[in-house]
């Protein structure tokens, strides 16, 4: 049997859109990228991630951790969580909202998330 040149085309499409359905479902990681030339806001010591996974998205600001005493250390760790909302409109809210960036990160910040939102790169 000989298939045309539109069939095979079309089981090609078949194919291959479930599994770019798939990848755009895994959701998206945002980070600081050291490589990108810029510095980080939030020093060497500190940064913020965003996840978003299945609609929700996830901010976790965390620190290296630091020694305390010999033998003791100290590390933070901080989620704010948007739930039922993409990460875009996550960044958005945040941005516009410096109390929720100052609930996030633990200490009042008057510049807010917007230059930690300059320097993330997203996947």
């Amino acid at each position: 049997m000989k298939l045309k040149t539109s069939q095979i085309l079309f089981t090609l499409i078949l194919l291959i859109f479930p599994l770019s359905c798939a990848a755009s479902n895994k959701g998206r990681i945002c980070q600081y990228n050291p490589d990108s030339g810029k510095p980080n806001p939030l020093g060497m010591r500190s940064f913020i991630t965003i996840k978003e996974e299945e609609g929700t998205t996830t901010f976790t600001y965390e620190q290296f951790p630091s020694t305390v005493a010999e033998n003791i250390t100290i590390a933070t760790q901080r989620e704010l969580t948007f739930h039922n909302t993409p990460l875009d409109t996550a960044r958005v809210i945040l941005l516009q909202n410096k109390n929720y960036y100052s609930e996030l990160v633990g200490y009042d910040d008057p510049e807010g998330f917007a230059p930690v939102n300059e320097v993330l790169s997203c996947e």
